[in-house]
């Protein structure tokens, strides 16, 4: 969520440096691949893929994130999984655990 979502640009690869900058600086370790599979500037949610190796720790660095281009925001990781995730199934649990 970004506090102030007029204020920036959220596109992948703005998404994408902001996550392996964090692991970055975090861990310290270098940068693992990292795939963006879907997105969407709109639901403000993106689907992406790192190498299992590196699973734990970028969900724990997701956590910590507190800016995007300078502007407070929080990530939250809404489901993970070994297969492919999609919006449209994840926006329907989202309504039905309301």
């Amino acid at each position: 969520k970004l506090r102030e979502p007029d204020s920036v640009v959220l596109t992948p690869a703005l998404f994408r440096s902001c996550v392996l900058d964090s692991l970055e600086s975090f861990f310290c370790e270098e940068r693992p691949p990292m795939d963006i599979v879907k997105f969407s500037a709109k639901q403000q949610r993106i689907i992406f893929r790192v190498p299992e190796e590196f699973y734990q720790m970028t969900r724990a660095c997701m956590r910590h994130i507190g800016h995007y281009q300078d502007t407070p925001c929080h990530f939250q990781v809404l489901e993970a999984s070994k297969d492919s995730l999609d919006f449209e199934k994840s926006s329907e649990k989202d309504i039905s655990e309301d």
